[in-house]
């Protein structure tokens, strides 16, 4: 018996000094999908989004001009129910030449970040059920 593998999920965020974000979904580019776009590729997708951002605000405080960088996120789905991610994780990739400076710029941003910083709180969601 083959064991179960949790459905994946990749999101890549690339900022260019100037540009708007490039997006890709599982290496198509986001322009590409559109109307495909799944409720947890819109997840990762605002992962990504606000921690390549986030890396951008934390260059900027240091005064680092940096052309690229690119925020990859991935999402396992958990295999237990009730159906969620079991895990999110997100790789940053900067240029070469930063030293010390990369895992500082990383950690400022993680501590800039909302979305990531949401999701790694507990927080209080409620359904309410409205009728007629």
């Amino acid at each position: 018996m083959t064991p179960v593998r949790p459905k994946r999920w990749c999101v890549r965020a690339v900022s260019v000094a100037g540009d708007p974000l490039r997006l890709t979904c599982n290496d198509r580019p986001l322009e590409d999908k559109t109307g495909s776009i799944s409720p947890v590729e819109y997840l990762l997708i605002s992962v990504a989004s606000c921690f390549a951002l986030s890396c951008r605000m934390a260059l900027e405080e240091r005064q680092l001009a940096v052309d690229s960088l690119a925020v990859i996120v991935r999402g396992s789905k958990a295999l237990d129910m009730p159906s969620r991610l079991g895990s999110i994780d997100i790789e940053v990739e900067l240029p070469n030449g930063l030293g010390r400076d990369a895992d500082a710029i990383v950690r400022r941003a993680k501590l800039l970040c909302t979305v990531t910083n949401t999701l790694a709180q507990a927080l209080k969601l409620e359904v309410q059920v409205r009728t007629g």
